[in-house]
């Protein structure tokens, strides 16, 4: 059902040359390469700049985000005009952080895709970063901390997420017995998630003066990896109050600082959406509505 020369620009894209995706499509490189010409043609735009491997252009980039809807909405259709055939599950990409997929995300998504007969491709990044996957068409919807939408998009708040400093108590004999100070904060080793995570290096700029570089750091990118480090008093960091609350409850981590970081995450979605990505969208509001702080 979609046009043949999207088809051919995508497997250039996905095999990175004409030639192996002339391979995979069964066809000639010179059609491929002809239907990707009368694709950009009609579209008065170079999709494809012709390297080693094949990149899209800005304008092949833009063009991924409705290619990726057009695939969910043909398998959509195959599904409604042929309800009594033997369908394989729909695959929906979504963009989520870490944290939200550690705490209240699952949950959120269960019923939908259970009912709907779906298995998601959970691409995982920061949540200052995710909207850039669905620019670029690696997913249909994201959690983000961006309120304003990209072009061709919607955006719907999902609640704050607040987030503690904490570490264990026998950590903070160590290295607070005084509490957080400037001095303490240069020696003592904290946890950050990755290279996107800035929330620990504005809190110490914001508070203590100290920059990126001048405190040591483990290198954590797993939530629960991250939580694992603090309960073992491995190093301290911002955790998300949902997840730390049983370890406070038990003794197992204690909160350093007055302040809390509050975190805004927001929905990000196409403006046209398929049926089961609409569902999937109104159940993920509804359970961060219960999980996160309004």
């Amino acid at each position: 059902m979609i046009d043949h020369r999207l088809i051919a620009f995508e497997a250039v894209l996905q095999e990175g040359s004409f030639e192996r995706a002339a391979r995979r499509l069964a066809l000639t490189q010179s059609a491929i390469s002809q239907r990707v010409k009368l694709l950009e043609a009609e579209l008065g735009q170079v999709l494809l700049v012709r390297s080693k491997p094949v990149r899209p252009t800005p304008a092949g980039r833009r063009l991924l985000p409705y290619l990726a809807q057009l695939r969910l909405m043909e398998a959509e259709a195959r599904r409604a005009l042929a309800p009594r055939q033997a369908h394989g599950p729909l695959r929906l990409a979504v963009g989520v952080n870490a944290d939200s997929l550690a705490t209240w995300f699952i949950g959120a998504v269960a019923e939908v895709v259970r009912e709907e007969g779906l298995v998601l491709d959970c691409v995982v990044d920061d949540q200052d970063h995710t909207h850039a996957l669905l620019a670029d068409g690696e997913v249909l919807g994201c959690v983000s901390t961006r309120p304003d939408p990209i072009r061709g998009c919607t955006v719907e708040r999902l609640g704050v997420m607040p987030y503690l400093c904490a570490g264990s108590p026998a950590f903070r004999a160590r290295w607070f017995p005084h509490g957080l100070t400037r001095g303490a904060l240069a020696k003592a080793p904290a946890i950050v998630f990755g290279r996107h995570d800035d929330m620990h290096d504005a809190f110490l700029r914001r508070h203590f003066g100290l920059d990126a570089g001048q405190y040591p750091h483990h290198v954590v990118p797993s939530s629960e990896g991250f939580m694992a480090f603090a309960v073992a008093g491995l190093g301290y960091g911002f955790i998300p109050e949902i997840q730390a609350r049983e370890h406070l409850a038990r003794g197992e981590l204690v909160d350093l600082a007055p302040e809390r970081e509050d975190v805004v995450l927001y929905w990000h979605h196409w403006q046209v959406q398929s049926p089961v990505m609409a569902r999937l969208a109104k159940a993920i509001g509804e359970a961060a509505g219960r999980a996160l702080e309004g």
